[in-house]
């Protein structure tokens, strides 16, 4: 594992690369990371899913986005396309850290919108797949902005709606430039469209899985599973622990040892 700085000196990113294990595929894997807490609550899921990859012969690169994490600037003044520019910075600079043609990309959450986005852009995208994905970017939004006016007292803590409109939740913010990036994206509307092989993989039942396996499924290039797991990305025990899903890592796993781009 390699920590390094990479993309332009304006907005340098954080990246961590997984070098190949054993087995030498000429594909690579970027994982795109969810948003705000989501993305904390994730990180050591997202970590042992590129452990793993690796060892199955797939070089992986993790990053953050500008403006999070150890990446170049703040959120403010940043938008979605911005994000979905550095999935595209993280495409290159593994093609050409590890010596790829290929590159499959996973994202969790908010960040399988964003991937969905940039395997419709960056040619070098061999497959999509999504992870328990944030389907519509205005029903996302809009849940965030419900929770924290809905909230109530003790709600309001940690989650703030700013005069200017800024989404403050958990610690994190979202500001009305950002919201408006996504609220016309919508994942119904652009995945039945992409000319990659596309996989949904999550470890709940919900409206978005079916729907989007309804439309999918015609697919030629087409893979769904529920791997229904005990504690999902998200949980967080009595004592503050973090577990990871290990029915999902394992069947995101399965897919990559199993299924051709």
């Amino acid at each position: 594992m390699e920590a390094f700085y990479f993309g332009p000196s304006e907005s340098y990113l954080l990246g961590v690369f997984h070098p190949r294990q054993g087995t030498n595929r000429n594909e690579g894997i970027v994982l795109c990371n969810p948003f705000g807490q989501e993305y904390l609550r994730a990180h050591k899921s997202m970590r042992r899913l590129a452990i793993n990859l690796a060892e199955l012969g797939y070089p992986v690169l993790r990053f953050d986005y500008r403006g999070t994490g150890d990446s170049a600037g703040d959120i403010d003044g940043h938008t979605a396309d911005h994000w979905v520019e550095d999935i595209g910075h993280a495409i290159q600079e593994l093609v050409d850290v590890a010596a790829v043609t290929r590159v499959a990309l996973i994202g969790l959450r908010l960040g399988a919108l964003l991937a969905a986005q940039a395997a419709d852009r960056f040619g070098q995208v061999s497959r999509l797949v999504m992870w328990d994905p944030i389907a519509d970017g205005a029903e996302y939004v809009g849940g965030i902005r419900a929770s924290i006016v809905n909230g109530g007292t003790q709600a309001s803590r940690s989650r703030v709606l700013g005069n200017d409109g800024t989404l403050h939740f958990n610690g994190f913010s979202m500001p009305p430039r950002f919201q408006e990036s996504i609220v016309n994206w919508n994942l119904h509307d652009l995945v039945p469209t992409l000319d990659v092989p596309v996989a949904q993989i999550v470890s709940h039942e919900s409206d978005t899985f079916a729907r989007l396996n309804q439309q999918l499924s015609a697919r030629e290039r087409f893979y769904s599973e529920l791997a229904p797991a005990p504690h999902d990305w998200n949980y967080v025990d009595h004592v503050g622990g973090i577990l990871w899903p290990k029915p999902v890592i394992d069947a995101i796993e399965h897919y990559f040892n199993q299924v051709a781009p």
